[in-house]
């Protein structure tokens, strides 16, 4: 995969936004782990994305679409 392709995250929240904003310590470490798990914008998919995809995967295997 080329970074070429992927559009790197420009998040501009600080941890002194998020301790302002009330988060702990431990809170700010779980949220930063979890951003640098998804380094690129197109890694985040939202649950309605995955819904359509189960729905066409379901379609395909009844025969009513055809692969390209």
């Amino acid at each position: 995969m080329s970074l070429g392709t992927l559009s790197v995250r420009t998040d501009s929240i600080s941890v002194a936004d998020l301790v302002s904003a009330g988060f702990t310590a431990e809170e700010i470490s779980k949220l930063s782990a979890l951003k640098a798990s998804y380094p690129f914008v197109e890694y985040v998919d939202s649950g309605s994305q995955w819904q359509r995809l189960l729905f066409l995967k379901w379609r395909y295997e009844r025969g009513d679409l055809q692969r390209a």
